[in-house]
């Protein structure tokens, strides 16, 4: 690619950014307000984009178009919902082409754009000049390509920041305004598309690779000093044993965490260190940020006013509260792709109860990761929240990574201090027998790093047998 051509692409790609990015804030307002609704003005809302979104997906979706045949959207109603069939990852791949709502867009176009942007033969994140792709493995390893329109980028967006909006307008911030986002360094992965904004015309955003070694993130966070930190949660962790040991030298006021589970280690450590808790997040590619923790730090806020979460129990019973399962979400926004009962494998306990930063939401009170990465041995089923029983508790370890074998799992670790490994491994060796597994084995080894993602620099902590 030529260097006149290459710099077009850029300037093109920056100007198609800089206009979602004015939607976003030209959104806020309105998103702001919505937390203050009440319960029926939510279910409200609900029906309202529900019947929006079938009509929309009836209309132009050859897909839905069968699934949905004999519904009447206009007089559809939110208890009709659990009528129509779900959908899957699997269904969206296999039907790709059938479920957009624009027949100019195909599955082997968009794979094309993908590969391009990967073999730098293309520079304009933007399919057609106007779509974001983002393809996903997940944790099960079942790859999905997902579409965001302008309209899902501006919504999404106002979600992940409409509660730190709002804490800015009640307390607004003093000093240099400087957010540090440690995220992928490729628009090829959601979290830099997303993450590295903000409402705040004069608030300054410094993106940061996750894939760029601890070392150098601790030197360039240090020259920005910001007064805001958005991450992954493996990596704060790893900058909390930094900042102890005196490499980190920031004064952060307010950190958030997304794509990676949130542990109680981190929250405590930044505790300690600069006497903040940590606010956590939990999206998707496919649905966008689906939950967001305000200041009392009492759960994630679920985004009920542009989605519709059935969450579903052991029994496959639709609950309001309580153990779910796994998820059924129906998305209300960036219907060029439409998401009607889509199944999330993320297993959470769902409190009744709202927060007080939005009192009419339900909030997710615990969220315990996919619920399809648990450790299967045999028919016994293991929670890989097992090994962190043991492996969290250790303060010599500052990070580490958990991969199944058969009879048990291959361990290893990053450690800031001595530590003694046939004591884990016989921790672990008991945990796993506890848990019904016959002869369990465990190897434990200290590495200086761990591998992650070459693209998105995310860590993947417990990675199940294929």
């Amino acid at each position: 690619m030529s260097a006149g051509l290459l710099l077009l692409l850029m300037v093109r790609f920056d100007d198609l950014r800089a206009a979602n990015i004015q939607r976003f804030r030209q959104k806020m307002p309105e998103m702001l307000m919505r937390l203050d609704w009440s319960r029926e003005q939510i279910e409200a809302e609900q029906r309202r984009g529900l019947r929006e979104t079938l009509a929309i997906a009836q209309e132009k979706s050859p897909f839905y178009a069968a699934r949905l045949r004999g519904v009447d959207p206009n007089s559809f109603t939110l208890a009709d919902l659990p009528h129509i069939q779900p959908v899957t990852k699997s269904d969206v791949m296999e039907h790709w082409d059938g479920i957009v709502t624009d027949p100019r867009l195909t599955l082997d176009q968009a794979n094309a754009h993908l590969a391009a942007l990967r073999d730098e033969t293309e520079d304009n994140a933007y399919f057609r000049d106007e779509f974001y792709l983002c393809a996903t493995g997940g944790s099960s390893g079942r790859r999905g390509l997902f579409l965001w329109d302008a309209d899902f980028f501006a919504t999404a967006a106002c979600v992940a920041y409409r509660l730190e909006a709002r804490e800015d307008e009640l307390n607004p911030p003093t000093g240099p305004r400087r957010t540090a986002v440690i995220c992928a360094g490729s628009y090829l992965h959601a979290s830099r598309m997303i993450f590295p904004i903000s409402p705040d015309l004069e608030r300054e955003i410094l993106p940061i690779s996750a894939s760029e070694s601890i070392q150098v993130i601790v030197e360039m966070l240090n020259s920005f000093q910001p007064d805001r930190i958005v991450s992954y949660s493996s990596i704060m962790e790893e900058l909390c044993a930094e900042a102890s040991a005196g490499h980190l030298q920031i004064s952060p006021r307010r950190i958030s965490v997304n794509s990676e589970p949130l542990t109680d280690d981190a929250r405590a450590a930044t505790e300690a260190l600069w006497g903040i808790n940590i606010h956590n997040a939990w999206g998707s590619v496919e649905m966008g940020m689906c939950g967001m923790e305000g200041d009392q730090f009492d759960g994630l806020i679920l985004s009920e006013d542009v989605c519709i979460f059935e969450a579903i129990d052991d029994d496959g019973a639709i609950i309001q509260a309580g153990q779910a399962d796994h998820l059924l979400v129906t998305r209300l926004y960036g219907n060029t792709l439409p998401l009607i009962r889509y199944e999330l494998t993320d297993s959470l306990l769902i409190s009744p109860h709202g927060s007080s930063n939005a009192p009419a939401y339900r909030r997710v009170s615990e969220l315990a990761g996919r619920s399809d990465v648990w450790f299967l041995y045999g028919e016994q089923r293991v929670h890989p929240m097992v090994f962190r029983g043991v492996l969290g508790q250790e303060p010599a370890i500052v990070e580490y990574q958990v991969r199944q074998t058969r009879t048990g799992a291959d361990i290893d670790l990053i450690t800031q201090a001595p530590l003694d490994l046939p004591l884990i491994q016989r921790q672990l060796i008991q945990e796993l027998a506890s848990q019904g597994v016959i002869a369990p084995s465990i190897n434990v080894a200290i590495v200086n790093e761990l591998p992650r993602h070459i693209e998105t620099g995310k860590l993947t902590r417990f990675l199940a047998l294929k």
